[in-house]
């Protein structure tokens, strides 16, 4: 199981990121399309997994699929009659075979993305408790990325995914800083290397 920075750590993360990655989110498009007829809404939910040393976990979207071979946060479409903490918990146990309880989710941002032919909006959470390790159920990679790959753009992105990452790459500095200040009171000498 990974540790998580304390909750006051992740409050202040999400929340100084939260404006610009709403901001961001919003300047992505709109539910109309120029030609004027209404796209349909999907909601489906993501994730950003932070493991103990301050990485988060990307999946690639595999062949066959739209988008197929660009990295994005782990999670998938909300059924119906489901909450947005219900479809991640099961999105996650079928996808990587991790259980995370719903408690472990804490919301972090969310994207809203004009497709072609739908509009999608993405309410993202951070998770650093779970059990079991990540892996690809259904075929798919899985890479645990730093946030110095985020920033250089190593792992190429959908769209929608694009304006989670201010708020993303705060939360990892706000998880590697509390990782470190642990360390420290611990008497690890020179800190954990995460």
């Amino acid at each position: 199981m990974a540790e998580s920075p304390t909750a006051a750590a992740w409050a202040a993360a999400a929340g100084a990121a939260q404006a610009s990655a709403l901001a961001a989110a919003q300047a992505t498009g709109s539910a109309t399309p120029a030609g004027g007829k209404p796209l349909p809404v999907v909601l489906v939910v993501a994730v950003a997994l932070l493991d103990g040393q301050g990485r988060v976990l990307l999946a690639q979207r595999p062949p066959g699929k739209k988008l197929a071979g660009l990295w994005e946060f782990p999670g998938g479409k909300v059924d119906a009659g489901e909450s947005p903490e219900a479809a991640l918990v099961r999105e996650l146990a079928e996808e990587l075979g991790i259980e995370v309880a719903p408690g472990a989710l804490t919301p972090l941002a969310f994207a809203s993305h004009a497709y072609d032919s739908f509009h999608l909006l993405m309410p993202t959470y951070g998770c650093a408790h779970w059990n079991g390790e990540p892996t690809g159920c259904e075929g798919q990679a899985v890479a645990w990325v730093t946030a110095e790959q985020l920033l250089k753009g190593a792992y190429a992105m959908p769209p929608a995914d694009e304006p989670l990452l201010p708020a993303v790459l705060a939360v990892m500095r706000a998880h590697r800083a509390a990782a470190t200040e642990r360390a420290a009171s611990l008497g690890v000498p020179g800190g954990w290397e995460i």
